[in-house]
């Protein structure tokens, strides 16, 4: 069973990982994501992710929720920016490319 919590060459697993440190815990949070990542094709991963937040933040301080709400805030707005740069960009660098040779003729 552990062999399934395991990452590929690394004897580190959720079962034997005991976080100490901040270091610690970023590490296992890797290990959680990789755990995860499997079934980010999946419709209900969503609600995973949802499950996941409420249980894991139901005990947690309003001030520490919020601390966590904002650092999801920014990794939206960096998904938003990435996602319109994606698809806008390529038609906003043809338009300015056009513009530029107006300009210089």
């Amino acid at each position: 069973m552990a062999e399934l919590f395991s990452k590929k060459g690394d004897d580190k697993t959720l079962d034997n990982f005991i976080p100490k440190f901040e270091s610690d815990f970023l590490e296992y949070a890797e290990l959680i994501s990789h755990k995860l990542c499997p079934y980010e094709k999946s419709y209900h991963y969503i609600v995973l992710l949802k499950a996941v937040m409420r249980l894991s933040l139901t005990s947690l301080k309003a001030a520490d929720v919020k601390d966590i709400a904002s650092s999801i805030t920014t990794i939206l707005a960096r998904s938003v920016k990435y996602f319109f740069f994606c698809r806008m960009g390529r038609f906003q660098l043809r338009r300015r490319r056009v513009l530029r040779k107006d300009q210089e003729n």
